[in-house]
């Protein structure tokens, strides 16, 4: 048996750096302050929850804990080096007891919310379009090859609409499903699945990349060494699974920054099968055509031969496993991007036995100085399709509505248009996903009227949402995690 290699898409941070102001350049804020204390192999077995037990791990002799191969390796961040019996021992036994999940998006660089969910009507249209004549949405069908349009939203009175590269149709994001699908008639019933907070912040708003981003990894005005993720860990979970908070990538997000309790970053899980040199290829089921030579019996007296047969059989046992979690039917399917690379390996690791609790996923270039249309634009568009289809992905492996996913970016930009793009401003759009999730506007629209220095008027503070997480999904005390609170939610997040 042999390893594929690591799927494309998952070494990069998705960012172009052609789009990227000197600021975010700079400090580009998804380096991690800490060194991994150790690469820890993923065995097979892991992922199909140990079914023979946790084998134990010897000094200097760890081919036992390897017997099936290892599909991915993490590198872990804790304090010390983990006993890895200890560490997927304690997996086993989180993954038993059944948990909600949290799926965190960063949309790095800063995204322009206002032409994301864009003012209809009462809402500001006629000022909207003041501010932007060269970059609003008009009202109605997207022309193919000029104007993006925008579509009224269901449940916001007519005062919103979607940019049409959120929604799905040959005009729009090209795609089968968008964001649409999710947000329904946006009343917070079954079916409606989007929350969205149009104006999210902190006062004063401060518009460096390095600055925000440390505000809102952190969950603090006064950030210290952890992240708010971080500390929930430290205070509610587990001292020796670092596989209960994972960054999809190469690098640890500074939201699950801990001060004890072990997490880990992962690029990515490799194929699991049998291979022969010059046969295994797209044609050629190396792995299935093993199996009925392994599920054949030994001759009497040959024990050899049965313990290879048994090992044979039970790596084609894991191969299917593996290759039903990676297989699961993901709806519609996934746009081709390296965010769907993220998404698809982060619904893996949440509905595998290895009490994951938390993944964290950096992606984008949304730092729209100049060309906001052309280098946004195609952006909405993969992540439109990528979260209908990461729901139904979730939904598939048994796991929808146990998880919430929640999208959130530095900083919005501002109302008026610089040549023809945007400078960074405040008051951004944060959004939760989720079958549990009370759909519909949260939080108040300051309007286009009263600015604040050129930028929306902050109307929720960030951190009432990160509560509102905390205290009515993931469990525990808000006050514990966030300090500076109380942050009172307008209204509950999970219906």
């Amino acid at each position: 048996m042999s390893s594929a290699s690591d799927p494309g898409g998952l070494w990069d941070d998705g960012i172009d750096p052609a789009v990227r102001c000197a600021d975010c350049e700079k400090t580009d804020g998804l380096a991690n302050d800490l060194d991994p204390v150790d690469q820890m192999p993923i065995p097979t077995d892991a992922l199909a929850g140990f079914p023979d037990g946790v084998p134990l791990v010897k000094r200097h002799d760890r081919r036992s804990f390897l017997r099936n191969g290892a599909i991915g390796v993490a590198s872990v961040y804790a304090a010390s080096k983990l006993d890895w019996t200890r560490a997927f021992e304690a997996a086993q036994a989180e993954a038993a007891v059944s948990g909600s999940k949290l799926c965190v998006i960063f949309l790095n660089g800063g995204w322009d919310g206002l032409n994301v969910i864009c003012p209809q009507g009462p809402a500001g249209f006629d000022t909207y379009r003041a501010e932007r004549p060269g970059i609003h949405r008009v009202p109605g069908p997207s022309v193919p090859g000029g104007q993006v349009g925008s579509t009224v939203m269901p449940g916001t009175g007519g005062f919103f609409g979607w940019s049409n590269k959120m929604i799905a149709g040959a005009d729009n994001n090209t795609g089968t499903l968008g964001l649409d699908s999710l947000w329904g008639d946006g009343s917070g019933g079954p079916g409606s699945n989007v929350a969205a907070w149009l104006a999210a912040d902190y006062t004063p708003p401060n518009r460096s990349h390095f600055e925000s981003r440390d505000y809102w990894f952190s969950g603090t005005l006064d950030p210290g060494p952890t992240g708010w993720l971080g500390r929930w860990l430290d205070a509610y979970g587990s001292p020796d699974n670092p596989l209960q908070a994972i960054s999809i990538g190469s690098r640890l997000s500074k939201e699950i920054v801990t001060k004890s309790a072990p997490v880990s970053a992962i690029r990515g899980l490799q194929g699991v099968d049998f291979r022969v040199s010059g046969v295994g290829n797209n044609h050629v089921n190396t792995t299935e055509l093993m199996d009925p030579v392994s599920a054949s019996k030994a001759g009497a007296g040959n024990e050899q031969l049965g313990h290879t047969k048994t090992a044979y059989q039970r790596t084609v046992d894991v191969s299917r496993k593996v290759k039903a979690l990676e297989n699961a039917p993901l709806g519609t399917g996934y746009p081709d991007s390296s965010l769907s690379n993220r998404l698809q390996l982060a619904a893996v690791l949440m509905a595998a036995d290895l009490g994951t609790r938390i993944t964290t996923v950096h992606w984008g270039s949304f730092d729209t100085h100049a060309d906001q249309l052309n280098n946004m634009d195609p952006q909405l568009e993969t992540l439109s399709q990528a979260l209908p289809a990461f729901q139904a992905d979730l939904a598939a492996r048994g796991i929808g509505d146990k998880t919430l996913t929640l999208v959130w970016s530095e900083f919005g930009r501002r109302v008026a248009q610089n040549d023809n793009g945007t400078d960074h401003g405040a008051g951004g759009l944060m959004m939760a996903v989720g079958p549990m999730v009370r759909g519909g506007i949260h939080g108040d629209w300051p309007g286009l009227t009263n600015l604040v220095r050129g930028d929306l008027r902050p109307t929720t503070d960030y951190r009432s949402v990160y509560s509102s997480c905390i205290g009515e999904w993931l469990g525990g005390d808000p006050a514990a995690i966030l300090p500076g609170g109380p942050f009172p939610a307008q209204k509950s997040l999970i219906r």
